[in-house]
């Protein structure tokens, strides 16, 4: 079993959690259009609040399902690869954020 050293809980923990929040929080969003109130239901923030070992599980979700991750994404990282022409068109902003966590190998293709 892998363990994360600095808190002791393992890979499988934190994909758990993670699964379980993000189903809560598609859940609770199902019937929101506005991405700041998405944003803000506490699944989405718990998750936010997960760090740097959710960024792999929120890329490998929008690799199967683009979806409203980007706010997350920025609050976790502090970066944002969109470019301002991608702004706005879910297909695209999902690319640049793949793309991004590829080169950084957060993810297998």
């Amino acid at each position: 079993m892998t363990t994360s050293v600095a808190s002791g809980v393992s890979e499988a923990d934190v994909r758990d959690r993670f699964r379980r929040l993000a189903a809560e929080w598609k859940e609770q969003s199902r019937y929101l259009s506005n991405t700041a109130q998405m944003a803000m239901l506490k699944p989405y923030q718990q998750i936010i609040g997960m760090g740097m070992p959710a960024v792999p599980l929120i890329l490998e979700e929008m690799r199967r399902e683009p979806g409203q991750w980007f706010w997350a994404l920025e609050a976790i990282t502090g970066e944002n690869p969109v470019t301002p022409e991608a702004a706005g068109r879910v297909r695209l902003m999902t690319d640049a954020w793949l793309a991004w966590g590829q080169q950084r190998g957060l993810f297998r293709p």
